[in-house]
């Protein structure tokens, strides 16, 4: 297969997949819901540096690694499922705590928890933790490693490491179309919500859900 051939079907097919609904989808944006265009936007950084970390594990041919011991995968599976489990447990405890606010100006990038919102670094906090959050849930996606797998081993008898990392960073960068849909989406809905404090209870009640919904769909695929 031709270089440009190459280029365009790993384009296409990269296209697809991020089009596709699947965690890291459905992450942005309740993310984006839960803490405005701000926690969409390092949410969907975090998938987007797991998924060049993917790449990269794809260039050195560590995913060959991964299908001579199937058993590697289904560690990283339950290992992200669980880790789901918790921020969605973190989520539900945090629609429990959720502080009557004073104005209807309070910003949906804090926390909704009292303790967090009174911390003077809550922004810096919470988008770096979103930040890694989303790298850790990349790197156990199921549909992604599934991809990597599947889709990008047959370009390594044709092409140095190099020109692998390059067709397989491909990946997330066609996935910022769907990820940016997903945090203007979520950004509006995080706009309506500002200032009523039952309806962010229910926010983050239903993002509780929606990560609870990610963890079963890890464990099921």
């Amino acid at each position: 297969m031709d270089p440009i051939s190459s280029l365009f079907t790993v384009v296409v097919a990269g296209l697809l997949l991020s089009a596709s609904p699947g965690p890291s989808m459905a992450y942005v944006l309740s993310r984006s819901v839960q803490f405005g265009h701000g926690g969409g936007l390092a949410s969907s950084l975090g998938l987007a540096v797991g998924g060049m970390l993917h790449a990269l594990f794809a260039a050195l041919g560590l995913s060959i690694i991964a299908i001579q011991f199937p058993w590697l995968l289904q560690v990283i599976k339950y290992l992200g499922a669980l880790y789901l489990t918790y921020l969605a447990y973190d989520a539900f405890k945090a629609s429990l705590n959720f502080p009557v606010p004073e104005s209807r100006n309070i910003d949906v990038a804090k926390p909704f928890t009292v303790k967090e919102k009174q911390n003077p670094n809550t922004h810096r906090q919470t988008y770096s933790r979103l930040f890694i959050n989303g790298v850790l849930i990349e790197l156990s996606n199921p549909k992604t490693i599934i991809f990597f797998l599947s889709f990008m081993p047959q370009f390594v008898p044709h092409f140095s490491a190099t020109e692998m990392f390059f067709l397989s960073s491909l990946i997330p960068i066609t996935a910022i179309p769907a990820d940016l849909l997903a945090i203007f989406a979520g950004g509006l809905i995080a706009n309506r919500v500002r200032g009523h404090a039952w309806l962010m209870q229910a926010v983050n009640l239903l993002v509780a859900l929606v990560l609870l919904g990610i963890a079963g769909l890890v464990l099921w695929v």
